[in-house]
């Protein structure tokens, strides 16, 4: 394995922000994420296309196959050369137009969409090109390599047990949340309230980008009186469906519709 052993430069974060800027909405989730679970978020990140720093550093990139982050708490991550010189990897120091907080990777992290949060280290200080493959901390431990998203809708509305009135809402029960799919984008979310025998087309809400989730309502005028159990199930902009077999997160990611109960009175 050969790395550049030496930095072919060194930055500043003022010097990084010199650079030509790019922003980008683009939603995290983690690879611990459960089906229908809350470790998914969206955000606008600001930074330098990672394709742009590598140029302005003059590296070389003849046989380079993986790039490595490192961060400074002692976390590494590989990705394969292919997938950091794609316009949408960015090395970002704003998220929501302000300096990113602590907890998202003050000063600079990379975003690396259509793969699990693991994959975009946080606190970044180093990055090596290697000639070969790299498995970093959590690749160690067992967890997936390509670490791609795994299409799943949620179910915000109504949450979980929640008792809705007919009355108060004029007869309407609307159910909804979002979907994600990563890179590849949401083409459709579908819902059933009779336990997965028929389905119904929700209501996209255009994305904030091709990277970001999808929010998804559909409105319903004639549920009876009684309990529920709804299924929500993404198709994603490839026309994949979601699977419907159930995995727990654990090594690539959770998969299965996502399910939530509620009663509808009078």
């Amino acid at each position: 394995m050969t790395a550049l052993s030496n930095p072919v430069k060194t930055y500043t974060l003022s010097e990084l922000a010199a650079l030509p800027q790019t922003s980008e909405y683009s939603t995290f989730e983690c690879v611990s994420n459960t089906v229908n679970g809350n470790l998914i978020s969206n955000g606008q990140w600001t930074g330098v296309k990672i394709s742009d720093l590598l140029s302005d550093a003059g590296a070389n990139l003849d046989g380079i196959e993986y790039a490595v982050f490192y961060s400074a708490d002692g976390y590494t991550v590989g990705l394969p050369i292919s997938r950091v010189m794609q316009p949408d990897s960015i090395l970002a120091y704003f998220m929501n137009g302000q300096s990113l907080p602590v907890n998202h990777g003050y000063p600079l992290r990379a975003v690396i969409p259509g793969l699990y949060g693991m994959m975009s280290a946080k606190w970044l200080t180093r990055i090596d090109l290697l000639n070969t493959s790299y498995s970093g901390y959590w690749q160690s431990e067992g967890y997936t390599e390509n670490a791609v998203v795994n299409t799943l809708a949620f179910i915000r509305v109504p949450s979980n047990n929640q008792v809705v009135s007919l009355s108060k809402y004029s007869n309407t029960v609307i159910i909804g949340g979002y979907a994600f799919a990563g890179d590849r984008g949401i083409s459709k979310v579908e819902v059933s309230v009779d336990g997965g025998n028929t389905w119904q087309s929700a209501t996209l809400k255009p994305p904030l980008s091709n990277l970001s989730w999808v929010l998804w309502a559909i409105e319903y005028n004639n549920l009876s009186t009684g309990f529920y159990n709804v299924y929500a199930r993404a198709t994603d902009g490839t026309g994949a469906l979601e699977t419907a077999a159930v995995a727990a997160p654990f090594p690539s990611g959770a998969t299965g519709y996502a399910s939530s109960s509620f009663e509808v009175v009078s």
